[in-house]
């Protein structure tokens, strides 16, 4: 098991976890428009699957509200 910060909120996942796996278990909607990075590097959607989450990273994740 590894830690990762997300959103400044400890979060433990499997070793070997993609962003998108941990995506999805935090419950986001694989088909919104997000913002990630990881460790302050912007990973782009492309990249999600194959960009594995380490201990100790920092991810944060910013989900777009649109209106006026």
């Amino acid at each position: 098991m590894i830690k990762v910060s997300i959103n400044n909120k400890i979060e433990i996942f499997e070793i070997g976890c993609s962003v998108q796996q941990a995506i999805d278990v935090l419950g986001y909607e694989s088909d919104a428009m997000l913002g990630v990075a990881v460790n302050q590097i912007f990973v782009s959607k492309d990249n999600w699957t194959e960009t594995l989450l380490k201990e100790g990273d920092k991810m944060d994740i910013l989900n777009p509200v649109s209106g006026g």
